[in-house]
């Protein structure tokens, strides 16, 4: 955890506009960059409904009907743009409010609702203790490790207009996308639909498979480039020796031609 929090600059970074992640969305290649700019790279560069990923060079289909904003959201990097703002808050950094949505720089966090919270949204928590009574709350600015454990590991919420309240539990095999119960029943009806823990374990099979492949290919790649680089070794050395023999062959000439001089202006008895 420590690693992560002095390098979360670092890891928010699209690599597009080369500043912190805005709304950052996954394509099919894992990888992932601001909604925004990955929607502008697409748009200038696909051909024949399909676009290459700006870090690896895969080939992505555009989304349908051209909506990137209906890419996967990237709950982790949202995680992780949760971890900087609290940690920016000590500077006085603003962080918007879980529930009203506005901005404040003195905010608390519920770590059983997930929810940062501005001070009004937290009186009006306080107000309704016995609805929330035992839930664990805090000041951002009192965070300490495991607190930013705690808030990296959250549930995610659902980013649907008016589905912000409800936990993305289920994953749309239709539309590869994290659902909650509210999408399930208005846009996805009918969509075949799992859990979202099968899904990742599913995919996680998938991956492992891929990687054990990449490093496969990895491994008869690093055989061909050494190869490579024995056939380049011989070549240099070749050449090296062709070298010196091209820099002695005018002496041997001329040693040569001094020995048949020498041998014409001897007297034959």
């Amino acid at each position: 955890m420590e690693s992560l929090l002095k390098d979360l600059q670092k890891h928010l970074e699209c690599s597009i506009c080369l500043e912190t992640y805005n709304e950052p969305k996954t394509i099919s290649c894992l990888h992932t960059f601001c909604c925004q700019c990955l929607e502008n790279h697409a748009r200038a560069s696909h051909r024949q409904g399909k676009f290459r990923c700006p870090e690896c060079q895969a080939q992505i289909d555009l989304p349908e009907g051209n909506r990137f904003d209906s890419l996967p959201t990237s709950f982790f990097h949202n995680s992780l743009l949760s971890l900087l703002a609290v940690r920016q808050s000590g500077d006085g950094s603003s962080i918007t409010c879980g529930n009203c949505k506005r901005k404040s720089s003195d905010v608390h966090y519920c770590f059983d609702c997930a929810r940062f919270m501005c001070p009004d949204c937290l009186s009006a928590h306080e107000v309704m203790r016995a609805a929330f009574e035992g839930h664990k709350v805090m000041p951002v600015k009192e965070f300490q490790t495991e607190d930013y454990e705690a808030l990296l590991k959250r549930q995610p919420y659902c980013s649907e207009q008016y589905h912000e309240r409800e936990i993305t539990r289920f994953f749309c095999l239709s539309c590869q996308s994290c659902v909650c119960h509210a999408c399930i029943v208005t846009d996805h009806r009918n969509h075949e639909v799992i859990l979202l823990d099968k899904a990742a374990d599913n995919e996680k099979c998938n991956i492992m498979a891929e990687a054990a492949g990449t490093r496969e290919n990895e491994k008869a790649l690093k055989d061909v480039i050494r190869k490579f680089e024995e056939t380049i070794s011989k070549l240099e050395s070749k050449s090296q020796s062709l070298s010196v023999e091209s820099r002695n062959q005018p002496r041997q000439l001329s040693q040569r031609f001094e020995f048949a001089s020498e041998r014409r202006l001897i007297p034959w008895r």
